[in-house]
């Protein structure tokens, strides 16, 4: 082969390896930029559950506790747990179906989501109880436990280890509520007990939505959707026990208009719950439920013309600063 005819085949050669490594470069890029794009996207939908999660707390809290203030629909707890459970079914059915189609539904076995399904009635009917028998203050108080339970019991039960980094940061979070609760806490020896289950059944709840999740390969909207029909079906033994048919004409208009929009509040509330628990930790729903004291204390606060102590100040500090910095350690 002549000479020239080898330098341009060597050149020809060099030309296609120049080539082939931009084309890899580019891919590189393009690869990284889109990871960088579903990196952000996560992120943001993450907080948007968060926040929805959040804002239907704080919403279904206040609007829960001037309902209950009637003393008739006080008798109605199975009942109205009924009614939340009933409208977040409905969520969700129009949820999955076309034009909204969010996701695909699914049929799990009756029998195996019955625990699961005790579980979601215990953690709502003991929650309302004891927002009916105790201030907002120690209500909120009591909910602190829900954190520390729920890290014992997958520790326990999931064997999750937790880094002594997440255990200073819980503990920073339950400190910082606690101060802040101090001076707003008022119960009953009935009302703590209350309280006490409550936050009992509420750690059970949210480890075993996790598990179960993970047993049958679902998404938290496929779960609820099975979960909140069936709850309904369980309650409605339960209501001729337990429950006393009011005199509606003798309740106000507002208070069943607060009636209807709870009901899409707490559907808002469970939908964001399990998406939470799903697309991140069972932990890291309970970091949110602090920060949600805080709010909630807070407007109590305002609306009630307490002033902030250093002690209420402290405790801020502690529990924002805290969820903040779990926050960050979830993500890693």
């Amino acid at each position: 082969m002549p000479k020239y005819e080898s330098a341009e085949a060597d050149l020809e050669e060099s030309r296609m390896g120049l080539l082939s490594n931009n084309k890899k470069n580019e891919d590189g890029i393009v690869e990284k930029i889109m990871g960088g794009k579903q990196q952000l996207r996560k992120r943001v939908i993450d907080v948007a559950c968060i926040g929805l999660n959040i804002i239907s707390t704080v919403t279904l809290v206040f609007l829960n506790k001037w309902i209950l203030q009637d003393k008739q629909l006080r008798k109605l707890q199975i009942s109205f747990a009924m009614w939340h459970f009933t409208c977040t079914t409905i969520v969700l059915w129009i949820a999955s179906r076309s034009p909204f189609s969010l996701f695909v539904p699914v049929r799990l076995p009756f029998f195996q989501m019955i625990p699961l399904c005790g579980f979601f009635a215990g953690f709502l009917i003991l929650g309302n109880l004891s927002l009916a028998l105790n201030s907002i203050g120690f209500y909120q108080l009591a909910k602190i436990m829900t954190t520390p339970s729920v890290a014992l019991l997958q520790y326990f039960f999931l064997r999750k280890s937790i880094t002594l980094l997440t255990m200073g940061t819980l503990a920073s979070v339950c400190i910082g509520v606690g101060l802040t609760n101090s001076g707003a806490a008022g119960t009953s020896a009935v009302g703590a007990s209350i309280a006490v289950a409550a936050f009992t059944v509420t750690a059970f709840y949210q480890v075993w939505i996790d598990k179960k999740m993970r047993d049958f390969n679902v998404s938290s909207s496929q779960l609820l959707l099975n979960q909140a029909p069936i709850s309904v079906l369980l309650l409605a033994f339960l209501v001729p026990f337990f429950d006393t048919m009011p005199d509606v004409s003798r309740i106000s208009r507002d208070t069943l208009i607060a009636l209807l929009l709870s009901g899409l509040a707490a559907a808002s509330l469970n939908l964001s719950q399990f998406l939470i628990i799903g697309r991140m930790s069972a932990l890291t729903y309970g970091v949110a439920s602090n920060v949600k004291t805080i709010i909630i204390l807070t407007y109590g606060w305002f609306s009630e013309g307490r002033i902030l102590t250093a002690t209420d100040a402290l405790g801020i500090v502690l529990a924002l600063g805290g969820a903040t910095v779990y926050s960050q350690l979830s993500n890693k």
